[in-house]
């Protein structure tokens, strides 16, 4: 198990970017235009969009706190969606979709969840020169036989990770996501220094929290309203007794702040989507009952 602390991405570090802002359905609030009830602005100050709750409301800037009774902050842009952490946000925009970063601090960890797309390339330069790549073909056809091999349904893997980024402090990291028809979209990105917690043992649980609603009549028939379903995993994981001190460093510092977690390292593995999660911990528990490993209870939820 691994856990990655996010760095935050700034206007100071994204050095360029496809996704242009504003994009596609996106406007810029103008002061001298009047707005109605569930208009939809945006602000390239602030990089958020923001949803008018009053008619008539003109010369009211979205962006002062003043003005909160006017407007109603609805989330990032789509320029900015893919650096939230939030899953239920994401950046989607015309293919290909570049994006260049640079930390200025030394990073070894990327984390790329909640895409559509046909391919994902990671590539790491420094003063021009490549000095790492990494790309992975997201179009997955799950197979059971030969029914399936030549008839099932295309998916796309969502999740793409790699810990083994250079550390470089003037590195530019660059992220290609590309998809010969359609847009793509990019659910979050993660970028930081990871942190070895220790081996997932047997019986880790993928699960979800279900907040859709199942109502029936008297006569049973139900009512479905269909909501969000929250990612969740359990997993116990081993570690040396030496590395206590650095993991309960690690707990205070992701107390309630979203990190992606990856239980496994073999991204070929079946069980390697099942326990990747960005999201926070809910149980943190270490247990010292063996003289040279620790044992970690740790439940996870997604933002």
């Amino acid at each position: 198990m691994r856990a990655l602390p996010p760095i935050t991405i700034t206007p100071a570090i994204l050095t360029s970017t496809s996704c242009a802002e504003p994009s596609a359905g996106e406007a810029v609030w103008v002061s001298g235009t009047t707005y109605a009830i569930g208009d939809r602005v945006i602000s390239t100050t602030t990089h958020r969009v923001y949803e008018s709750l009053k008619a008539s409301n003109a010369g009211k800037d979205p962006t002062l706190a003043a003005n909160t009774s006017w407007w109603l902050n609805i989330g990032p842009t789509s320029r900015w969606a893919m650096f939230d952490l939030l899953r239920n946000t994401g950046t989607t925009t015309a293919s290909p979709l570049t994006v260049s970063i640079t930390p200025g601090q030394r990073v070894d960890s990327i984390g790329v969840v909640g895409m559509v797309a046909d391919t994902v390339t990671v590539t790491v330069t420094v003063s021009g020169a490549t000095v790492y790549t990494a790309s992975a073909n997201l179009l997955n056809r799950p197979t059971s036989g030969w029914y399936d091999y030549f008839f099932g349904a295309f998916r796309y893997r969502q999740e793409f990770a790699r810990f083994d980024l250079p550390p470089y402090t003037n590195a530019v990291i660059s992220i290609t996501l590309t998809r010969a028809n359609g847009p793509v979209t990019c659910g979050g990105v993660v970028l930081g220094t990871s942190v070895y917690l220790g081996a997932t043992q047997h019986q880790a649980e993928s699960d979800a929290l279900n907040f859709s609603r199942i109502d029936r009549d008297d006569f049973g028939t139900a009512t479905l309203a269909p909501r969000r379903s929250v990612p969740r995993t359990v997993q116990t994981l081993r570690c040396k007794k030496t590395d206590v001190d650095r993991i309960l460093q690690l707990r205070d510092d992701l107390n309630a702040v979203p990190a992606l977690w990856s239980g496994l390292d073999d991204q070929d593995s079946g069980y390697f989507s099942a326990l990747l999660i960005v999201g926070v911990y809910k149980r943190f528990t270490i247990s010292m009952d063996q003289p040279e490993d620790a044992l970690i209870s740790l439940e996870l939820e997604e933002v």
